[in-house]
C-alpha cells in the first residue's frame, strides 16, 4: 500500500514539474519585431515582390 502512495506522489511531482517547465518556456520574451526595412528585405529575398518595378532586372 505504501508503494502505491509513493507512485502517486512521484506522478504528481512529474506533472507539476512539466507544467512549470512549459510555463517558463511560454513566458520567455519574444524576439523584437522586425523593422520596416528588415521586412522589405525579407520579402524581396523570398521573391514575394517579383511584380514590382523596383525588383525587375
Amino acid at each position: 500500500m505504501t508503494g502505491f502512495w509513493i507512485g502517486i506522489t512521484i506522478t504528481i511531482l512529474i506533472v507539476i514539474g512539466a507544467s512549470v517547465l512549459v510555463g517558463r518556456i511560454l513566458s520567455r520574451p519574444t524576439r523584437q519585431p522586425m523593422t520596416r526595412e528588415e521586412k522589405m528585405t525579407g520579402l524581396k529575398a523570398s521573391g514575394a515582390l517579383k511584380h514590382r518595378k523596383s525588383n525587375r532586372e
